[in-house]
């Protein structure tokens, strides 16, 4: 009995070890391949090629997400989750800075505003940008998981606003189009930076610019809504 308990610590000891091992391993696979699947789409990307960037070989992929189609689904899953972390941290924002009395119009106004201001302060890497843009043009069957964790629950919340502001069923296709429209044009400023940069002649956004962006796109959508018949 006390041999065995001298030699649990060290096989604890190596279990931790390898645990870690893997969580590094995996996490490594996890990154590599978000910015190969970013660069080359999900067709231009081999096993190989994620396994010897990530430094380990492919039985690890296997092992971590059954194949490729696993991999795959595991980098959309993770950037879907925080996609969807920084929509639902502008929604707070939003209701934290509306008053309780406020109208549905103002209401929307606030929430395109502080998801505006989200994106465009977000630390999001390229990779998860051009991996984003790769699915919105070029969706895979893994679109379906950006969309349900990500952007529904965004579309859904502007719906019930657009609604409840214009009278229009939240079920209607006059719903719909406008409050796609709210989410298009709060993520426009970060998603086609490049584009508006060069067109307010500026090298990159400032505070001020964003706060800016900010006031604007509040007051058009509050005033649209408000005069929408």
């Amino acid at each position: 009995m006390a041999q065995r308990n001298e030699v649990l610590p060290d096989a604890t000891q190596d279990a931790g070890a390898r645990q870690a091992r893997g969580r590094r391993t995996r996490e490594r696979l996890l990154e590599e391949g978000l910015r190969l699947f970013a660069e080359r789409g999900f067709e231009g990307v081999g096993i190989r090629e994620v396994a010897a960037a990530a430094e380990t070989n492919i039985a690890s992929i296997a092992f971590h997400f059954s194949g490729k189609e696993g991999l795959y689904a595991a980098v959309v899953a993770r950037v879907a989750g925080e996609l969807a972390a920084l929509h639902r941290a502008a929604q707070d924002a939003a209701a934290a800075r509306t008053d309780a009395d406020a109208s549905p119009a103002a209401r929307a106004g606030v929430m395109v505003a502080e998801l505006a201001a989200a994106l465009l302060a977000s630390n999001r890497s390229q990779w998860m940008s051009l991996l984003l843009q790769r699915e919105f043009i070029t969706p895979t069957a893994s679109f379906d998981t950006i969309y349900d964790v990500a952007i529904r629950p965004t579309l859904e919340a502007f719906s019930a606003l657009v609604a409840a502001a214009s009278g229009t069923a939240p079920e209607s296709i006059d719903c719909k189009a406008l409050a796609f429209s709210l989410f298009i044009v709060a993520s426009a400023f970060a998603r086609n930076q490049n584009t508006f940069l060069h067109f307010s002649e500026a090298a990159a956004y400032t505070a001020q610019d964003a706060a800016a962006i900010g006031r604007s796109l509040a007051a058009f959508v509050t005033g649209g809504l408000t005069q929408h018949p």
